[in-house]
């Protein structure tokens, strides 16, 4: 990852922050005001709403909702944002603009912020960003050392057009209309371009939507980058594919699709999230036949219901990449966190077999995660090297950090990735997988497949069976709801209830209905077996019956 020094974060700071607002605005006055007056102008209307930084905890671990708890979360703490923490910025550092993450991220343009990787520049969801007073009024209590009392002032904003492109703005109800508001690609000739259907946002609520795209992949797709473009109130757009295809092409809340049954492709960017871009000469993958998934995440602060829509773009190079990388994820899958629990822990550990060049990483918990760490320990060492630390679940959920690694991370047989999850459960009842998660995905060459370390795995195994060998025989249609029938991927299984190939994942080769409950799930002639936190439907005479 690039390394910043403070002092190009200082002339950054000083050069394009001034041309944002100092320029603009007024000199501080001498009697500057305090946070009081800062939290009742600018932080209630903008940022302590519901979604946002609300409430005692909020996103990034930061509730700004009470005044007094608020400012003593703020004042000399170390941001959750690695990349920001790293280059040696406070939330608030009383008396240093230049050290004040707040004030980075309420001054700086999304073009400004995404390229520190620093996240996303404040507010999202089309709240106005802060006009030239305002930002004027805040410099004058950080440097005034950031006190709680303070002279009153009124806040300006400025229009959502004025905020660089980071929303597009549309009046559209329709598919049509809505795609006639959204851009071009910025190279066509060497993009492929996916649009969600309308996804319609009700009033005063946060949306986190997936959508099944009805385009079918006839050929493999290779990219280098991934980008979207959301509309007003959107946070942050991502890529999976389907293991299960379904013909139903409606968004739906993504709590209501099987997340064991998507596997994440790549993050897309949108106003709060960072889009990948793979070093050059590595290219990712999306084979025929997948279904694609996008993860479209909106805040609508409307009083109104309104339609938005979003585009991904997957930019293919020009040159055809040297080297496909493909997905390794070591993870912990067969854990639960007791009802109550607080700090409740698990260390998964996998020792590397192969030869692997690793060129992205990331890590992924959900709400109640409270800490992420992933550690190398080089074969013959003690002495673990900490590669990934973070802090915040709905972070990890929805918008991690991405660590790129150019020239790639090499790993090597013996080393050992150690990942450590951490929960808070305050939800009166035990979590499990799926709906909290420990996993460590990575992209790794040279891709032989999807690569996985789950909780009983010593090593890496490859999940690209072929079925090769398997019970089902070619022609095999399997019962009523297809669970037997023959497959070699998920488009063999598509249309009918057991939709998931079990080749993808295995030696044997028939479609099943994964994360049955009973029985009953599984038609004539099949039960539902389960094996560790997992379950599927498998015909008896694959039982040996």
């Amino acid at each position: 990852m690039r390394r910043f020094q403070m002092a190009l974060l200082a002339a950054a700071l000083g050069v394009s922050m001034a041309a944002c607002a100092a320029d603009e605005a007024e000199a501080p006055t001498a009697t500057a005001p305090g946070y009081r007056q800062i939290h009742a102008q600018i932080i209630t209307p903008s940022c302590a709403v519901a979604g946002c930084h609300d409430g005692d905890r909020g996103v990034g671990g930061l509730g700004l909702g009470d005044v007094e708890a608020s400012y003593a979360r703020l004042l000399d703490v170390p941001p959750v944002n690695n990349a920001a923490a790293r280059d040696g910025y406070l939330r608030v550092a009383p008396g240093d603009v230049g050290r004040s993450f707040l004030y980075w991220k309420l001054a700086a343009s999304p073009q400004e912020v995404g390229a520190q990787s620093y996240g996303a520049s404040m507010p999202l969801a089309a709240f106005p960003a802060l006009g030239p007073g305002s930002l004027a009024a805040l410099r004058a209590w950080i440097e005034a050392g950031a006190p709680l009392e303070g002279a009153d002032f009124v806040a300006d904003f400025a229009p959502l057009s004025a905020q660089g492109g980071q929303y597009v703005e549309c009046d559209a109800d329709d598919e049509a209309g809505l795609r006639g508001c959204l851009p071009p690609p910025a190279d066509p000739g060497n993009t492929v371009r996916f649009y969600t259907p309308p996804i319609l946002l009700q009033p005063g609520t946060e949306h986190v939507v997936c959508s099944r795209l009805e385009v079918p992949v006839d050929d493999d797709i290779v990219f280098v980058k991934a980008d979207s473009t959301q509309m007003a109130g959107g946070h942050h757009a991502a890529v999976y594919v389907s293991m299960a295809p379904e013909d139903a092409h409606a968004p739906v809340e993504c709590d209501q699709i099987d997340m064991g049954a998507m596997r994440f492709v790549a993050a897309a960017g949108g106003a709060g999230g960072a889009a990948i871009e793979m070093p050059e000469g590595i290219g990712l993958r999306i084979r025929r036949g997948e279904q694609i998934i996008i993860q479209s995440h909106y805040i609508n602060v409307d009083l109104e219901p309104r339609w938005v829509m979003d585009t991904v773009d997957l930019r293919v190079a020009e040159t055809p990449p040297e080297t496909i990388a493909d997905a390794f994820s070591v993870l912990d899958s067969d854990f639960e966190v007791p009802a109550g629990a607080v700090g409740f822990e698990r260390v998964k550990t996998c020792t590397i077999d192969r030869p692997l060049a690793l060129h992205t990483l990331l890590g992924h918990t959900h709400d109640w995660g409270v800490l992420f760490e992933l550690e190398l320990i080089r074969a013959g060492s003690e002495a673990p090297e900490l590669l990934y630390h973070a802090t915040d679940g709905p972070t990890l959920r929805d918008t991690p950090e991405v660590n790129v690694y150019a020239p790639a991370l090499a790993l090597e047989p013996g080393d050992a990735i150690r990942v450590t999850c951490r929960w808070d459960n305050t939800t009166g009842r035990p979590l499990g997988w799926p709906e909290e998660m420990c996993v460590a995905f990575m992209y790794y060459s040279p891709g032989e497949g999807f690569l996985i370390c789950d909780s009983d795995d010593e090593s890496p195994r490859l999940l690209d069976g072929g079925g090769e060998g398997g019970c089902a025989q070619p022609g095999d249609e399997g019962n009523d709801l297809g669970v037997g029938r023959y497959c070699t991927s998920a488009s063999d299984c598509a249309g009918q209830t057991a939709n998931f190939c079990i080749a993808d994942f295995s030696a044997e080769n028939y479609c099943t209905v994964i994360l049955c409950q009973s029985d009953d799930e599984c038609g004539e002639g099949a039960s539902c077996v389960a094996s560790g936190p997992g379950s599927a439907c498998v015909p008896l005479a694959c039982q040996g019956e």
